[in-house]
């Protein structure tokens, strides 16, 4: 796994990778005009590429009777018709553009609908990601070469090994790969103290994995002691203002939270104000009002000629800030109060409601360690919670809190467990609901 990591470092990076990361460290300086004129030269790029050689908008566009030159306004991506998930696996090749050469990398999407979906990248997608990506980490105070750790879903070493070491260096890019896999409460305390030994810049972790160590250090009494980490980099699971709290108090560093998707359409980033910003120079993104305050992502893609991505509508869900906001940063960036997630990820009340954020209900519970919300029928769900070493969690308590979002007509059953399930990549989805 490491040496393949190594592969793609020496193929994708490099001076290649310096060259976008230098645009995009251009282009997060442009004024609102000058931002939107760009995205209205890449959104022209992207649409007359589509409609030359994409057979799938080609006859989308001709359907809709939308044809690139009246693409002369932001407003006019209007005229293009949604991209679903459902319209992208029944499309199938025909997304990809025939034109397309050098090599492909392809992915697959988790799939919150149970129906994962092939993603198809060419190698400037890539570096264009990367570039982006890296730019998140220097507004978290990093620099290119800097040391950091990796704690996400990767298969490390392999599940049959019982003792640590549960991570591995990789010289490539300075990195301690740690596996999320392995983290539990017996082995949270030697997952700190390796951290503290390889005493990294910074860190990119799933949420879960490292809100569960900050819980576990507070819970017994641990302080971080390592001298160099100036923040964590988050993605891939919504974080909510308490774990953010949780993480600073542990390890003494910020959290940057970054969202993003397999499909590459979107990106909101932190800046150093911890405030939320979409990415107007990554993509072009549409914000659909869903008539209880939050907005449904849709966006479009400007760097994956390869499978171009217009109007795609992710199935993820934020609250944007008040228009007249203008962040102490000074970008023009578009901010965003909060990032609701997954469309998916609510509980159903019995009254009918929709109920997200069930986060806050699991971040309140004293003495916890990582908990989940299940829900299988329509008038109960099931809390599940895993309590810090040597403490207990009271248990009518807990199920009072989810009462307060959740209605008194629910049902509640709160269940002590050892460990709370996640997914083949590693993620870890505070609500889980069946019906």
């Amino acid at each position: 796994m490491l040496s393949g990591r190594v592969y793609v470092r020496r193929v994708l990076g490099g001076m290649r990778l310096k060259r976008e990361l230098d645009d995009v460290l251009r282009s997060q300086q442009l004024e609102r005009a000058g931002m939107e004129r760009l995205q209205l030269v890449r959104l022209k790029q992207v649409v007359r590429h589509a409609a030359l050689h994409v057979p799938y908008y080609r006859d989308s566009f001709a359907a809709a009777g939308f044809c690139p030159d009246q693409l002369v306004a932001l407003e006019d991506m209007q005229r293009i018709p949604i991209l679903t998930k459902q319209c992208v696996r029944g499309a199938g090749q025909t997304l990809l553009a025939k034109t397309a050469f050098g090599p492909r990398f392809s992915g697959v999407t988790s799939g919150t609908t149970g129906e994962p979906m092939t993603v198809w990248r060419d190698v400037r997608s890539i570096n264009r990601e990367n570039a982006f990506v890296w730019r998140q980490f220097m507004w978290a105070g990093a620099s290119l070469g800097d040391r950091r750790i990796w704690l996400r879903g990767d298969n490390v070493v392999p599940a049959s090994v019982k003792k640590p070491p549960f991570w591995r260096y990789c010289a490539a890019d300075s990195t301690l790969m740690m596996s999320s896999c392995h983290l539990s409460e017996a082995t949270a305390e030697q997952y700190i103290r390796a951290m503290e030994e390889f005493d990294p810049v910074f860190g990119l972790a799933y949420p879960s994995p490292l809100v569960m160590l900050a819980r576990y250090m507070l819970g017994v009494g641990l302080r971080y002691r390592g001298r160099s980490l100036r923040g964590f980099v988050t993605s891939s699971e919504t974080v909510s203002a308490e774990q953010r709290r949780i993480v600073t108090e542990a390890f003494g560093c910020p959290v940057f939270d970054w969202y993003g998707s397999s499909e590459r359409v979107t990106a909101i980033g932190t800046c150093e104000h911890g405030r939320y910003h979409i990415l107007s120079d990554y993509g072009f993104t549409e914000l659909k009002p869903q008539g209880d305050g939050t907005y449904s992502v849709v966006g479009t893609a400007f760097d994956n000629a390869l499978m171009p991505w217009i109007r795609y509508e992710l199935g993820d869900a934020v609250v944007p800030a008040d228009s007249s906001y203008a962040c102490p940063c000074g970008r023009a960036f578009p901010v965003v109060d909060q990032i609701v997630g997954r469309v998916e990820d609510y509980v159903l009340a019995v009254d009918g409601r929709r109920v997200f954020m069930m986060s806050n209900t699991i971040d309140a519970i004293p003495n916890l360690l990582e908990g989940q919300v299940r829900q299988d029928s329509p008038n109960e769900v099931r809390i599940l919670l895993v309590p810090v070493p040597g403490k207990s969690i009271n248990e009518a308590q807990a199920a009072g809190l989810a009462r307060q979002q959740l209605g008194n007509e629910m049902r509640v059953k709160v269940e002590i467990v050892q460990a709370i399930p996640r997914s083949g990549s590693g993620k870890h989805r505070t609500v889980i609901r069946t019906i």
